[in-house]
């Protein structure tokens, strides 16, 4: 038998690593001295110890370290899950690395044009905060078309979103889905919001979702944020209620979004 500092040597684990496997019930010692506490190991615990070295090596949750102990199969798709996680995050790093060199290398130029606006009558929807795809959102967004088709109202353009502060809280915000329609729908009308774009000069910039732009994971597109920095440059009060994400269609389908926001002079 090995004494815990001989066993930590020829399995390359540290003594607080198989302090902590001990405690953890993953590899607990053969015996234990009675009196002096000290910890003895055999080699058969070698095959058990070089899976927790080789887990930790690979930087494997220690939560999943027993289901390695265990059935093999078990064992098998532990792995397979932490390999595909780790493809995950590499692929994310390798996407900010890509998106750094881009902005390191100068900004990408997106061209403004101011426009009139006229007042136009909406109708739409706020998304639930369960919400966890386009898809969820989408059937939403189609079920308020179909209301006001049936309703006689048809929406007379593309769509479009925007952002508000959610009532009542200083933190949180909330993705109104919104069609320009004819008329505004009635105020009866349950879970259904309505509103008009007044007239006046708006801020425009479009793109394409085809366009190969350097992207950050969670920020918002750099299209938007040049928008924003150019309505600033004039001099303009934004408000972030104002901007309307609308969709851009040819032959239907949509390709690209346009961001519009209000322009306002203090």
């Amino acid at each position: 038998m090995m004494n815990i500092g001989e066993f930590a040597e020829l399995t390359g684990l540290s003594l607080k690593a198989l302090r902590l496997y001990d405690e953890q019930d993953l590899l607990p010692p053969a015996s234990v001295d009675p009196w002096s506490r000290h910890r003895r190991y055999t080699a058969a615990q070698f095959g058990a110890a070089l899976r927790l070295k080789a887990a930790r090596s690979a930087d494997l949750p220690l939560a999943d370290a027993p289901k390695l102990l265990g059935d093999a199969g078990a064992a098998a798709a532990t792995l397979a899950e932490h390999r595909a996680r780790l493809a995950a995050d590499r692929e994310r790093q390798d996407a900010a690395l890509d998106a750094l060199e881009r902005l390191l290398a100068g900004p990408v130029t997106w061209q403004t044009e101011v426009r009139q606006a006229e007042a136009q009558p909406w109708a739409g929807v706020v998304l639930p905060p369960d919400i966890t795809s386009d898809e969820q959102a989408n059937e939403l967004f189609a079920g308020l078309w179909r209301r006001l088709d049936a309703a006689g109202n048809r929406p007379t353009g593309a769509f479009w979103t925007t952002i508000r502060a959610k009532p009542g809280s200083e933190t949180e915000v909330q993705v109104v889905c919104c069609w320009p329609v004819a008329a505004l729908p009635p105020e009866d009308w349950a879970g259904v919001e309505r509103g008009t774009i007044e007239p006046g000069q708006e801020m425009v910039v479009r793109w394409r979702w085809d366009q190969d732009v350097p992207m950050v994971e969670g920020a918002t597109h750099p299209a938007v944020l040049a928008l924003l920095a150019a309505a600033e440059e004039k001099g303009a009060e934004v408000s972030l209620a104002q901007l309307r994400q609308i969709g851009v269609l040819e032959e239907g389908q949509p390709v690209g979004m346009e961001v519009a926001v209000a322009l306002k002079t203090p």
